[in-house]
């Protein structure tokens, strides 16, 4: 894939985590740092583009790249489909009480959306620069959604290419690392509410949310002691 890309218009930059984790919004910011092209593409390592050759994936870039252009995106997600082929959504809605609400029907208008998933994303990288970037503190897990806060926020336009679809092998890397995603989400719903409140309303529902996310967190440290 390297060698394909080495006479094309894009620049590929390969982040070495070996000495220190940075976690996804890291390493996702170390890479951006580098980029000079008016566009990056950020994706998570379960990501197929439905075929091994590089000159497909070049396609469905170049495709993107254009409908962003075309409709004056800041910010472009392709249709994430499961291995069973079911789409996994079309991006999200936050809910007040402190859940995402994946949108699983092409009945919302983009500008209806709260965000769209960081698996796959192609953003101007002015735009990511100039918004900062991935929120370090979160780590892994919900950083897209803090982002895409700051990025509505901001006034800038995102939208979905429903007709460019690839495969996200979805919790792939999730499942091998014991309970990390059930304490990642107990602690970054909580940064997400003091960070941005306006979203939010504290009632019960958001407590029982919290709780559940507690409970989640407990069973998965029974479930990996106990393995």
């Amino acid at each position: 894939m390297l060698r394909y890309f080495k006479d094309k218009p894009y620049k590929v930059v390969v982040i070495d985590n070996s000495k220190k984790n940075l976690g996804f919004a890291g390493g996702v910011n170390k890479g951006a740092k580098d980029a000079d092209t008016k566009w990056l593409l950020i994706l998570n390592d379960d990501i197929e583009f439905e075929s091994q050759k590089s000159k497909v994936k070049s396609q469905k870039i170049e495709k993107l790249i254009k409908l962003a252009e075309k409709n004056k995106l800041d910010a472009v997600s392709p249709v994430l489909r499961k291995l069973d082929g079911k789409v996994e959504n079309y991006g999200y809605k936050i809910l007040p009480f402190g859940k995402i609400n994946l949108i699983k029907e092409l009945r919302i208008t983009d500008y209806e959306l709260d965000g769209l998933t960081a698996a796959c994303l192609l953003i101007k990288t002015a735009v990511f620069k100039k918004l900062g970037g991935f929120d370090e503190k979160f780590f892994a897990y919900l950083e897209d959604v803090d982002f895409f806060v700051r990025f509505k926020k901001a006034g800038y336009k995102m939208g979905l290419a429903n007709n460019i679809e690839v495969l996200h092998n979805h919790m792939t890397t999730t499942k091998t690392m014991g309970n990390f995603k059930a304490r990642q989400d107990m602690v970054n719903w909580w940064r997400l509410f003091f960070k941005h409140r306006e979203k939010f309303k504290f009632n019960l529902k958001f407590i029982v949310e919290r709780l559940r996310n507690i409970s989640g967190y407990i069973k998965t440290v029974l479930e990996f002691t106990y393995e």
